[in-house]
Parts: structure tokens; C-alpha cells; sequence
């Protein structure tokens, strides 16, 4: 299979793919989550089984001037619903309380409600900030260092750049996709969410270097074969691994959305998010990464 014949396509859609993302994350913006942008976090615990996360939301539901709510089960009995509004009334307090009792009853004495300040969540949004892009920085200087020994013909550092950019185009696709979500679904950034997109660098890094040692290989092992010839060599060795090891990764990530997603808010889009970056981590990972590499070889040659 020759990968490189169509590389000039790939780049056009992953290119596409990326200003498309920018886009709306630059007209629609991420809705932040409670996380980030402060709230209110109330607890309860019921005496009897707790009832579904689906049931809770629809009394919720039911409370006028109440949106941004999300509900995460606790232990065997409890709840704590997070509110996307700063400062609870107590009229809208006991409304609150009066439509969980209707669910189920309740244990009053276990019920709390506390304030998330925004400061936390401004604080967050710069941790968050800063280990991604401390993540993207150390990918770089990890496969240049593993690499400094390949000088043929291109060097360790664009192996390092070249994984860098594919990082970048597997996080900011999730994250364009979560800002449409955001705009017509209310799909927040949460914990959750940075959490898949943390997984998405480790996960898609990893596909990344299997290609680049497996190019480092047949480069000691085929000096008479040129670079093109190599990388393409390379892709075929390593094609199925990528593939059957992103599916088996998916099939799971599926089978968590399925069977949890639709009551769990967080883990709902955790799985999509993380689904998303595998999936376009494969595209990357086999399609992208290496033939940027050859490209830039052919451009240092037209140079010369």
C-alpha cells in the first residue's frame, strides 16, 4: 500500500479539519463547565435506593431559572448536584429539595449545599493551560532525545516537531467538536474532558512513536532504500498494529458511552471526547506524521 501517493489529500483534510476546529472555537467558544467557571454543589443522600440520574434531572428540570445542572452520583445512596449559578436563593433552594423528595426519599439531615468559587476555576483553566502545553513541550524534547541518533536524512528534531504538530491537530479537533457541542447541546469543559484530552496526547503519542522507531529500524537495517521508500515500508509494518490497537481502545471507549453515557454527564462526554481524539489520532499517527517528515525532506531538497 503506498501511503505517501495521496499525502498532499490528507494534508488538505486534516488542514480543513483544523481551521474548521479554530474556528469554532474562536465563534462559539467552550461553555465551561462549573469546574472552571464557579457554581453551586449541593449533596444529599436518600434513605431508600437512589433513584436514576435520568429521573433526578427531569424533577430538576422542573425548578424555574435552574440550567447548567449536572448530576453525579455518590457511593450507594448519595447525590451532589452541580449548579451552574453562584448564589442559590432559598426559595429556589426548597423548590430544589422539594422535587428530589419527590424521587425519593430523602435524608434532610445529609443535605448541604456549598459555593465553588470562581477564583478555584480561573485557577484551574491556568493549570489546565499550562499542563498541556508543559505535555506538548516534553513529547518534543522526548522524541529528539530518543532519536538523536537517526541523523538520516532528516533530524531528531523534526521527528519531535512533527509528533508536536500531529498533538496539536488530535487535541484541537475534540476540542472544535465540544465548542459545537457546546453551542446547540450544552456540552461543558470539565475535569473529565481535560482528563480525555490528557489521555488523547499519551494515547496518540505512543501510536507515533511506534511508526518512528519502526522507520528508525529499516533505516539501519535498508540503507540501500531511500527515505520515501522507507517511510512507506515502515507505514505497511505498522498499519495494523495502530489500527487494531485504536479499535480495541474505541470498543471499549463505546461500550462505556453506551451502557453509562446517557446518565452520567461527565463520563458521556469523557467517552466522546476521547473517541474523537483516537480516531482522528490514527488519521494522524499514520497519515500525517510520517509523510510531513518526507515532505519536508523533498522541500530541503528543492532548496538546495
Amino acid at each position: 500500500m503506498d501511503f505517501l501517493k495521496y499525502s498532499k489529500i490528507y494534508f488538505a483534510i486534516a488542514i480543513i479539519m483544523v481551521l474548521g476546529s479554530l474556528f469554532s472555537l474562536f465563534y462559539f467558544g467552550l461553555n465551561l463547565g462549573i469546574d472552571f467557571e464557579g457554581g453551586s454543589s449541593l449533596s444529599i443522600e436518600y434513605k431508600t435506593e437512589r433513584p436514576d440520574v435520568s429521573k433526578i434531572k427531569e424533577a430538576l428540570a422542573q425548578v424555574k431559572d435552574l440550567q447548567g445542572v449536572e448530576v453525579q452520583p455518590v457511593g450507594q445512596d448519595g447525590v451532589i448536584v452541580k449548579i451552574n449559578k453562584k448564589n442559590i436563593s432559598s426559595e429556589s433552594y426548597e423548590s430544589i429539595i422539594l422535587e428530589l423528595k419527590k424521587t425519593g426519599d430523602i435524608e434532610e439531615s445529609s443535605a448541604g449545599i456549598e459555593t465553588i468559587s470562581p477564583l478555584i476555576g480561573r485557577e484551574l483553566k491556568q493549570k489546565t493551560i499550562v499542563v498541556v502545553i508543559v505535555s506538548l513541550l516534553a513529547m518534543l524534547l522526548y522524541i529528539a532525545f530518543a532519536f538523536r541518533n537517526v541523523s538520516r536524512p532528516v533530524t531528531s528534531f523534526q521527528y519531535g516537531l512533527s509528533s508536536t504538530l500531529m498533538l496539536f491537530h488530535d487535541v484541537v479537533i475534540p476540542l472544535g467538536v465540544l465548542a459545537i457541542l457546546g453551542r446547540f447541546y450544552g456540552a461543558q469543559l470539565t475535569i473529565p474532558v481535560v482528563t480525555a484530552l490528557l489521555t488523547i496526547v499519551g494515547y496518540c503519542i505512543n501510536n507515533n512513536v511506534v511508526v518512528f522507531d519502526r522507520i528508525r529500524e529499516n533505516l539501519l537495517k535498508n540503507r540501500a532504500l531511500s527515505y520515501e521508500e522507507i517511510v512507506n515500508k515502515s507505514l505497511n509494518e505498522t498499519f495494523a498494529r495502530c489500527v487494531n490497537t485504536s479499535l480495541t481502545v474505541l470498543f471499549a471507549l463505546g461500550a462505556l458511552y453506551y451502557f453509562f453515557g446517557s446518565s452520567e454527564e461527565g463520563l458521556k462526554y469523557f467517552t466522546l471526547t476521547a473517541s474523537i481524539g483516537v480516531f482522528v489520532g490514527i488519521f494522524s499517527s499514520v497519515f500525517l506524521a510520517s509523510p510531513l517528515l518526507v515532505y519536508w525532506l523533498g522541500f530541503k531538497k528543492k532548496k538546495v
